[in-house]
């Protein structure tokens, strides 16, 4: 059987076909950062309280406040959704200061202390009294919907193709995009959130895995790791386009679907998987797709390149052994099968939730971190450009597994001990110096999870991971809760979860410097010394049975020329396994 980094090395591991494959995906899978973060605007609240006249400005403490609204003191703070029943057209006099006239609903207006929430979902549904839970559900519901994403777009990638997917996520997108900014309702809106959450995700993970299948060995990580920063660049670029759309989330909401639609033409410019194709027994279109890569590299397909692969096939069908020997169809409950793909896949998507759980419980609630939203918002995102290029050096350095390890330790240390003290800059600095620990994480488990999983269920596998992943990205925004009981708790539980991630990370399988995992039976020795020893002579075979191909089809075209017979060099084959 020939082996695709083999063919890859004919073909080109990184040629100009794959660098405008790479721009597109870098590009469309980068833009999925306005969806996954759009609700730390969208769903953003200030502090508030009802308001009693017009033009009224918010004021932390006044003789006006204490008149016209409420103070819980079991709960230390003032109401929000309710107001004295006054009238304080002609003052607040000393006699109101206690009034006996009961309270009464807010009349749909609330004062607040900034702004920039004016124009944000809160607010324009008059959901503001109930912004607690209904915040978190704006916040979760994206998370939610990546998770039914990953797990229905997972099984389609594997079973029908990566391109397919591609091309309907990216659709898909632009309309619900663009419908969302024109939510009549708040239950539509969550429906949108929902959908953006399933379909930007689903590319965003079938894109990293079309990056790591279209690429040569050593091209691997730097590129996958660049999917990441190209992701956080898009980050910050929201922060900056919110702060220009003055945080009007119906404009912000339009922008991002609009955007997207720029990105339509790669549908025509990105190709099959010839990874799955080979894996998938499509030969034909194997060899379509690696000719297409080969005419724009300007190199050559070896000739015959699946002719063992066909004549098996033939031969199945032709003793009637199909139905037991054609290609299974794997799915996610395959990867549990085995027990070393099982152990590997569960302290994988431990750490993926680790990773997801603190990365979304900080980014996804920078409104509550620092004075200025945007600011804060704008700095979490830049944080992730270094965090990422830290993540690939480590992982160039040290491997996956320690490299691994080590950002996740580090970022959960630092949410421990940033535990909000009273100099809040003390706590943005260790709290942005977590995000930047955890998104080196976060470039660090995509590209293992992607060499850890075998091709038949690789995009199965980062369907598990991700699940687990989401369900820490739903849960994080409710643990911003547990600050009403305990300040630090959040911070505290976040870290833990992250420490005890990295220490587990010890006993999954080394990737670095090792061939992709191709099948099940793969996946059952990865990592084992049995592994290592079974593809390097694999390889070795491959190498000559390649090298005896060549000589023969150089011989047969040395004969037509003159009809004599010739003599082939031999070094021939050496100069052709060389180039």
């Amino acid at each position: 059987m020939t082996q695709f980094e083999d063919i890859l090395k004919s073909v080109g591991p990184f040629g100009r076909s794959q660098q405008i494959q790479y721009i597109c995906i870098f590009i469309a899978t980068g833009a999925s950062a306005f969806f996954q973060m759009g609700n730390t605007f969208y769903s953003a609240s200030a502090d508030h309280y009802c308001r009693t006249y017009k033009n009224q400005t918010y004021e932390t403490n006044s003789k006006l406040k204490n008149c016209t609204i409420p103070y819980s003191y079991s709960e230390s703070e003032w109401e929000q959704c309710e107001r004295y029943d006054v009238n304080v057209s002609q003052g607040c006099f000393s006699r109101d200061l206690f009034p006996r006239s009961g309270t009464t609903d807010c009349d749909g207006e609330w004062v607040y202390d900034d702004h920039w929430y004016e124009n944000t979902v809160v607010f324009e549904f008059d959901l503001v009294c109930d912004r607690d839970w209904m915040k978190q559900l704006s916040k979760s519901i994206v998370p939610l919907g990546n998770l039914v994403g990953v797990i229905i777009f997972g099984q389609i990638s594997d079973i029908y193709g990566r391109k397919i997917v591609y091309v309907i996520c990216l659709l898909s997108t632009i309309v619900v995009a663009i419908a969302a900014a024109f939510s009549p309702t708040y239950y539509f809106f969550l429906v949108c959130q929902f959908l953006l959450g399933a379909f930007p995700h689903s590319l965003y993970i079938t894109g990293n895995v079309m990056v790591m299948e279209i690429v040569g060995f050593k091209y691997r990580t730097i590129l996958s790791s660049l999917i990441h920063v190209s992701f956080s660049s898009f980050y910050a670029l929201f922060g900056i386009i919110a702060y220009g759309l003055s945080g009007n989330w119906r404009k912000i909401q339009l922008f991002s679907g609009l955007i997207c639609i720029l990105f339509i033409p790669s549908i025509w410019l990105v190709t099959e998987s010839a990874m799955w194709l080979i894996q998938k027994s499509k030969y034909a279109k194997a060899t379509k797709v690696l000719n297409k890569w080969a005419k724009i590299n300007k190199t050559k397909v070896p000739d015959n390149l699946f002719k063992e692969e066909k004549e098996m096939t033939e031969k199945i069908k032709s003793v009637k052994e199909i139905e037991e020997k054609v290609p299974k169809k794997y799915t996610a409950v395959d990867i549990f099968k085995t027990p070393n793909l099982r152990t590997s896949a569960v302290l994988m998507s431990f750490n993926w939730f680790s990773c997801s759980f603190v990365y979304y419980g900080i980014s996804m609630n920078t409104d509550q971190i620092g004075e200025n939203p945007y600011i804060t918002f704008f700095i979490a995102a830049a944080v992730e450009i270094p965090g990422s290029v830290l993540g690939w050096l480590l992982m160039r350095t040290f491997g996956r597994r320690w490299a691994l390890c080590s950002t996740t330790v580090v970022g959960g240390l630092c949410l421990i001990i940033s535990v909000p003290p009273e100099n809040v800059n003390v706590s943005v600095t260790l709290a942005m110096i977590a995000k930047m620990c955890i998104a080196g994480t976060f470039t660090i488990v995509y590209v293992y999870a992607l060499e850890l999983y075998p091709t038949t269920v690789r995009n199965a596998g980062m369907g598990v991971s991700s699940m687990c992943a989401r369900v820490g990205s739903i849960v994080s925004p409710y643990v911003f809760l547990l600050a009403d009981i305990w300040e630090p708790a959040p911070y505290i539980i976040m870290g833990a979860t992250s420490v005890v991630a990295g220490f587990l990370a010890l006993f999954i399988p080394e990737t670095r410097n090792h061939r992709l995992p191709e099948t099940i039976e793969d996946g059952r020795t990865f990592g084992k010394k049995s592994y290592r020893e079974e593809n390097s002579e694999r390889a070795e075979k491959n190498v000559r049975s390649i090298s005896v191909q060549v000589d023969i089809d150089v011989a047969e075209n040395v004969n037509t020329v003159d009809g004599f017979d010739k003599d082939i060099h031999p070094t021939a084959s050496g100069l052709v396994n060389e180039a």
